[in-house]
């Protein structure tokens, strides 16, 4: 009898580590999902910052293992209208890892229904990501909370700087992603000019 009491113990004792271990870093999900291999390509449209704009588009690819993913943002023709050390026709090329990644209940809801995109934003996760485009680069700090998705990040450009946050939205099966950051001349790093940014992917 003291020994069923003591398995018990032991039984309930790794139960607790196991569940403390889950929710406070989410250990076992992100082993599970180290082992998903992932691949997604979607549309990106800009829309004007003005009324005398105009929409400018491309597309983005993901793929990744695990924890590890890279993107890629291509805008057609854009680097028709930008300076090589701004933009060219490679894109934005991404490198990233998520530290921390917690399925909930919705995830597998989500999953279940095959809705990738409210999958993704009812996970808790954080992360980092390098990127470079052209003679830029640049580092992003992103998190989701399960409620909010947002995300900081710096650009160190040859002759302009760059540094605000963005926020990751689920609107009409769309993702939406709103930026507002400043952007500075080295020569003048005191004359910070505002920026308010949409993409919808």
């Amino acid at each position: 009898m003291r020994k069923i009491f003591i398995v018990l113990i032991v039984l309930i004792a790794a139960i607790a580590v196991v569940g403390l271990l889950e929710y406070t870093q989410g250990t076992f999900s992100a082993l599970a999902f180290d082992q998903i291999d992932y691949n997604y390509h979607s549309q990106v449209t800009i829309p004007p910052s003005g009324t005398s704009g105009s929409y400018m588009g491309g597309y983005y690819d993901i793929n990744g293992t695990g924890r590890n993913f890279n993107m890629v943002l291509v805008l057609s023709g854009a680097e028709q209208g930008e300076s090589p050390l701004d933009y060219t026709s490679d894109g934005l090329k991404v490198t990233g890892f998520i530290d921390t990644v917690k399925v909930t209940p919705q995830t597998i809801n989500y999953l279940v229904r095959n809705d990738i995109k409210s999958a993704m934003f009812n996970t808790i996760f954080n992360g980092n990501m390098n990127m470079t485009c052209a003679a830029w680069t640049g580092t992003s700090l992103f998190a989701n909370d399960g409620e909010n998705f947002n995300g900081t990040f710096k650009i160190d450009g040859i002759y302009t700087d760059w540094e605000g946050n963005y926020t990751f939205t689920h609107e009409n099966n769309r993702i939406v992603i709103t930026a507002d950051y400043f952007y500075w001349s080295k020569k003048t790093p005191e004359s910070r000019l505002p920026v308010h940014s949409v993409y919808l992917l």
